[in-house]
């Protein structure tokens, strides 16, 4: 009769068995070029897509010669219908016109009617064009406003508010130099709490981190348990269901840890962001978003019995968090338990006021909660299947 050796007994231990299942997890997710993508390839996109946005958005409002152009300056028609001359010094209405031409933002066409400006608004030769009516100069100087109407495209979505901040700017730099808003109250905006480096990538991207780990992690843990066939295999010795359960959502969240300082040095990196906290206070953040996430795609893969459906419903759970958890529309108790909402709420909080993680007691356990009624519900719908495919 043979004798079991103490490491053999080792071997059958549930640790050890967790940790063989974890290392051959692990194993098949560095080989799937397709989960390497989608973990570090496309958050990668996402933060080069931002950094070429930000830096051709910070070209147009970089500093100009007088009456140079920016490259991304908008074609503006222009109809002036006001022949009055009210003000002794000069034509007001072509004193605007004359504003808008040595505008930065704007590249100005003449009209001499607003049929011809609506043609070529048709054509999309025009980005929009600005009519100065009857009476505008009487207006000004009598101390009645003066309105100016802007016509846009309603099919040029992306120009429209470019084009009224553009307007706005030229409005207030008339008004000033000709004197009239001086017994007016100006507004100067102070930003407070706000990072080292480019504020717009440190909104941005804050919000950014939180998405792209989540939803990395959720969507590679998706295809975890459905097709895998060594996994059929190993559940014919004694590991348990839920050790492989486990075993899957300990891999994946190790992968989320990988991910995220790739994802935090590209941000810190590119845009120059120092955070008002501590490299590990926002790691620790990011890794309760890697586990919830990693518990989540797990449970996607036991309800799910392709790899099609898995695909399926990881979409999904992108669009669905893309409605819910970017925080512009209250969804009630979801902001108080969806993970991604948590989060956000911690990365800006401490990213950008530098608040104690400590404080967030509340929301960590909720996400830690939120996890383990994940992996639960992975074992109790794993549990019921007798094949996965």
């Amino acid at each position: 009769m043979s004798r079991v050796t103490a490491k053999e007994k080792k071997k059958n231990t549930k640790l050890w068995r967790i940790y063989s299942m974890f290392r051959k997890e692990l194993r098949l997710i560095v080989n799937d070029k397709f989960a390497l993508l989608l973990i570090f390839a496309l958050p990668g996109m996402i933060m080069m897509t931002m950094y070429g946005a930000i830096n051709t958005g910070q070209a147009g409002f970089m500093s100009t010669e007088f009456g140079e152009k920016t490259e991304d300056a908008l074609v503006l028609g222009v109809v002036d219908m006001d022949p009055t001359n009210t003000f002794p010094a000069e034509d007001l209405s072509q004193n605007f016109t004359w504003y808008l031409q040595f505008s930065p933002d704007f590249i100005v066409e003449i009209f001499e009617s607003e049929e011809a400006a609506l043609n070529e608004l048709y054509y999309d030769r025009v980005d929009a064009y600005a009519v100065i009516p009857y009476g505008f100069e009487g207006n000004i100087t009598g101390d009645i406003p003066a309105f100016v109407s802007i016509h846009i495209s309603s099919t040029n979505i992306m120009s429209q508010a470019a084009v009224f901040g553009a307007f706005s700017r030229v409005v207030a730099e008339f008004r000033y130099d000709h004197g009239w808003i001086k017994h007016e109250v100006d507004v100067e905006t102070v930003r407070e709490f706000e990072p080292t480096g480019n504020y717009t990538a440190a909104t941005f991207g804050a919000f950014m981190l939180v998405f792209a780990v989540f939803i990395a992690t959720s969507a590679t843990a998706a295809q975890a348990i459905v097709g895998d066939v060594p996994l059929n295999r190993m559940l014919l010795t004694p590991a348990t269901k839920m050790e492989a359960i486990l075993a899957k959502t300990l891999a994946y969240f190790t992968v989320g840890l990988i991910q995220i300082q790739f994802l935090l040095i590209l941000w810190m990196g590119m845009f120059g962001i120092v955070p008002n906290t501590d490299y590990l206070t926002l790691n620790a953040v990011l890794w309760l978003l890697s586990l919830s996430g990693s518990a989540m795609g797990v449970v996607i893969s036991t309800l799910v019995t392709t790899r099609l459906q898995a695909n399926q419903s990881f979409l999904f759970l992108l669009f669905a968090s893309m409605i819910v958890g970017t925080g512009f529309i209250d969804v009630g108790i979801v902001d108080e338990w969806f993970p991604l909402n948590l989060g956000r709420v911690m990365m800006i909080d401490t990213a950008f006021k530098g608040v104690n993680l400590f404080l967030f007691t509340n929301e960590i356990i909720k996400i830690l909660l939120f996890s383990a009624i994940m992996i639960l519900l992975s074992w109790g719908i794993f549990a019921r299947r007798t094949s996965l495919a």
